[in-house]
């Protein structure tokens, strides 16, 4: 999958997943260090959506995950999960009218995942991803987000 349609923010998620999973001693990306990623970002109104604070998710993710014991090498590859991932991300942003996939994009994509292991940790920490509000998609379809509308807009705090 081409990143040609990935914002920069939303390219340096997928560098930060590619690096927790180094830092975890995992030999693939997985959707969880995705999650990670974003959880590690200086945007963290794109997770605050989620109802649970960073550090019990993040904690909850570690340890689904686990630790490996080996060093991996220099290239990690996307597992087919995550693969997936990224072209839901594309989906939600084609979904919104939006050139480009942002960040909360791909939280969106990973809402509607079906890995387990992620809904586990978000079950865990009392977060539902069927009842997290999802933006309407724009009528001009100018790939820039939406008008400004009330503060507990999700979609306006992960694009502002």
């Amino acid at each position: 999958m081409g990143y040609e349609r990935f914002g920069e923010r939303a390219r340096d998620v997928v560098g930060a997943a590619a690096d927790r999973a180094r830092r975890l001693r995992h030999w693939y990306v997985e959707p969880g260090h995705v999650l990670l990623a974003l959880l590690d970002t200086d945007e963290p109104e794109a997770v605050r959506v989620l109802g649970s604070a960073a550090e019990d998710l993040r904690a909850g993710v570690i340890d689904a995950l686990g630790r490996g014991t080996v060093e991996p090498g220099d290239h990690l590859p996307l597992s087919g999960g995550t693969s997936a991932l990224l072209a839901g991300a594309s989906q939600e942003a084609d979904r919104l009218g939006h050139r480009t996939v942002e960040p909360f994009h791909l939280l969106l994509a990973l809402l509607s995942t079906a890995d387990t292991v992620l809904m586990d940790v978000l079950a865990a920490h009392r977060t539902d991803p069927r009842h997290v509000p999802r933006p309407a998609p724009d009528a001009g379809a100018t790939g820039a987000p939406p008008a400004p509308g009330p503060a507990h807009d999700p979609y306006v705090w992960a694009m502002s």
